[in-house]
């Protein structure tokens, strides 16, 4: 079974977009919700909803949600996306190869970010994410890392790897973090080519962006980054 964790901050109507996504397009998952301080409270219909008073960040969020999920493979998922037909599937036959696996999207930074058949409504994002994944059809690639909108791995890689870097509040750099260290350990990650979901982007850090402004949240994270990793955080996709 696969546990799909998705942290939130506000955004409702946003996050019951993805959870009707996972529940049109997944099957054999357990959805865990942590909700970091939502007003009001996140009210949606998953097998756990974890509260936390105030916004404990996101590595907070998924190490705990993580320790209460039963399943042997986690996924994590920002609230701002919307999943497609298959992608889970897909994303969890590469773990036989891979120990970390992600997907392509229209926004993220780097590798994964494409450019799709124009979408405005669910039909048309399942129609662009379809005729995408018979484009790139079982095709991944290795890289060093990947960004954590959409991220599996096994449980046991996590047993053996440790925590997300709980010091990068409220979060950015910690899955470039912990899928470099799991290069340090052998593993190798990878982008499903042919699994696109649709992700709207940075929008907790916009609601939180007038005490914690987002580009010194980004600067911390890619000082953070280039210190403990130095070329192996900048040669993405060229030596991995």
């Amino acid at each position: 079974m696969i546990s799909i964790i998705i942290p939130v901050f506000n955004n409702h109507e946003m996050t019951k977009q993805c959870v009707e996504s996972i529940k049109d397009n997944t099957k054999g998952y357990e959805l865990i919700i942590i909700d970091n301080g939502s007003t009001p409270p996140v009210n949606l219909d998953c097998d756990l909803t974890i509260r936390n008073n105030k916004n404990t960040g996101f590595p907070v969020a998924v190490n705990h949600g993580i320790l209460e999920s039963t399943g042997e493979i986690i996924c994590l998922l920002n609230n701002d996306t919307v999943v497609t037909p298959g992608w889970a599937d897909k994303l969890k036959k590469r773990l036989g190869e891979y120990s970390i696996v992600s997907c392509m999207t229209n926004y993220a930074a780097g590798l994964q970010r494409v450019i799709t058949t124009a979408y405005d409504d669910n039909a048309g994002l399942n129609y662009a994410a379809n005729e995408w994944a018979e484009k790139h059809k079982g095709i991944t690639q290795e890289v060093n890392f990947v960004i954590g909108f959409c991220m599996m791995f096994p449980r046991t890689i996590y047993d053996e790897l440790g925590e997300f870097d709980e010091s990068l509040w409220p979060s950015s750099g910690e899955e470039i973090d912990f899928c470099l260290r799991a290069k340090d350990a052998g593993k190798k990650v990878g982008i499903a080519i042919d699994v696109y979901v649709h992700h709207e982007g940075s929008v907790t850090f916009k609601d939180i962006d007038g005490e914690h402004p987002y580009r010194k949240i980004i600067e911390a994270s890619e000082k953070f980054l280039h210190t403990k990793w130095k070329e192996k955080y900048e040669s993405q996709g060229e030596d991995a």
